[in-house]
């Protein structure tokens, strides 16, 4: 049971309620080059923005139904958009400079191309029986794709908003959540539910410790003073669609089918013990059961993180974020020799806390705790350490916890 369940059932059903109403944009001459030119264009245009998710700890957990640790960070994919009297959806991407129309009638998927997360939302409100209408729009930010930070899910979640908001679906912002959910699922990744509820539904200066199986949440505030939140972009950017990520799940699934012969009830690894993976130890596959462990454990860190940052302990913090990391490069196999090299060097640098890769692994970025002072040294030190290495530039971003989607004052 976790922490708070009384409690965090009426925090769930405030946080689900996000509003419609703009967030004022005072920095208007900040919006991306190509977002800034589509509305000198099109005065009325409505401006939007999805976050990046950041998740503190608990990966791979939301899948097995279990708890997560996530946030929404300070980067941002923002779109302009315009209804528009055509039958398609008419995207442009600002950071590819690509253009693409995709049919509201038969959208196809081309499952090469980021525009198969533009389809796979058509897709998905045609099967739902969801109203849609031409659509002209573009989208660009300084959210980094294939670094961790969920650029494929901001672009879904921010597509699924657009079109309740411009063709008034009238969803919940919980069965928003759901279909952006079964929309990247049309994509090829079967991925849990965490980095659309925090793409949806996170608040500045907070975390939200998310039951996955429950979907019951609990606020957890993360201090803007104190030690620095900051991403390291390895540069090894991933598609999950053709990454292993699929096969972690089913690894899972393995485990539970076997537990499952002795405990009828059980749904997934949330409810699977360490004792009963010593039952099934004759009869599974040691990868599998490392792979179990580690869930198992992981799920247990994301509540002792709770308790460390509420009771500011950094230490502890960073403690958890080195044990996570262990756990991801030698149980769950989803590191790779880039990430490895970054917490390690790392570990051995004054005001370091901890570090652990962040997302689903296989590349992507690495999530630190260090004192905000150290910053410029770290990042002298390991940019030059990494591209000797590696021959790859490093990018460094201190990372603030922000807003969920939401309308930005056109005005």
């Amino acid at each position: 049971m976790m922490p708070g369940t009384s409690a965090m059932q009426g925090s769930t059903d405030i946080m689900l309620q996000k509003t419609d109403k703009p967030v004022p944009n005072s920095a208007r001459v900040n919006l991306p080059h190509s977002v800034r030119e589509f509305v000198e264009r099109r005065p009325m245009a409505t401006l939007y923005q999805a976050p990046g998710r950041i998740n503190l700890i608990g990966e791979h957990t939301d899948y097995n139904e279990g708890y997560v640790l996530p946030g929404a960070a300070h980067l941002h994919l923002t779109f302009a958009v315009e209804p528009s009297f055509a039958q398609d959806l008419r995207v442009r991407a600002g950071r590819y400079d690509e253009h693409v129309m995709v049919e509201l009638e038969d959208p196809g998927i081309r499952m090469d191309h980021w525009s198969r997360y533009v389809a796979a939302v058509v897709h998905t409100a045609n099967a739902h029986g969801l109203p849609l209408q031409g659509l002209e729009m573009v989208f660009d930010g300084d959210l980094p794709a294939g670094a961790g930070m969920s650029s494929s899910s901001a672009l879904t979640c921010g597509l699924i908003y657009i079109m309740n908001h411009q063709f008034g679906w009238g969803q919940s912002t919980e069965q928003l959540i759901r279909l952006a959910q079964e929309s990247e699922h049309r994509t090829g990744v079967r991925g849990g539910i965490m980095d659309q509820f925090a793409i949806f539904s996170s608040r500045p200066n907070e975390a939200i410790l998310l039951d996955c199986r429950t979907m019951t949440t609990q606020p957890v505030p993360i201090p803007a003073e104190g030690p620095s939140w900051f991403v390291l972009d390895s540069g090894v950017h991933h598609n999950l669609v053709d990454s292993p990520y699929n096969q972690r799940r089913e690894a899972c699934e393995r485990i539970v089918d076997l537990v499952r012969q002795n405990k009828p009830g059980i749904t997934a690894l949330r409810d699977v013990t360490e004792h009963d993976l010593m039952d099934i130890a004759s009869l599974a596959a040691r990868d599998d059961l490392a792979k179990a462990r580690y869930v198992i454990e992981e799920n247990a860190r994301v509540l002792a993180m709770v308790a460390a940052l509420t009771d500011r302990d950094w230490p502890e913090v960073g403690r958890l974020l080195s044990q996570s990391h262990h756990g991801l490069r030698h149980d769950y196999q989803v590191s790779c020799e880039e990430l490895d090299f970054l917490v390690d060097s790392l570990a051995g640098m004054a005001g370091v806390y901890g570090a652990r890769l962040m997302g689903a692994g296989f590349g992507g970025n690495v999530l630190c705790l260090a004192e905000q002072d150290c910053l410029d040294v770290i990042k002298r030190q390991l940019e030059r350490a990494y591209q000797a290495q590696f021959g790859l530039t490093l990018k460094m971003y201190r990372i603030t916890l922000d807003d969920g989607i939401h309308i930005i004052d056109n005005q």
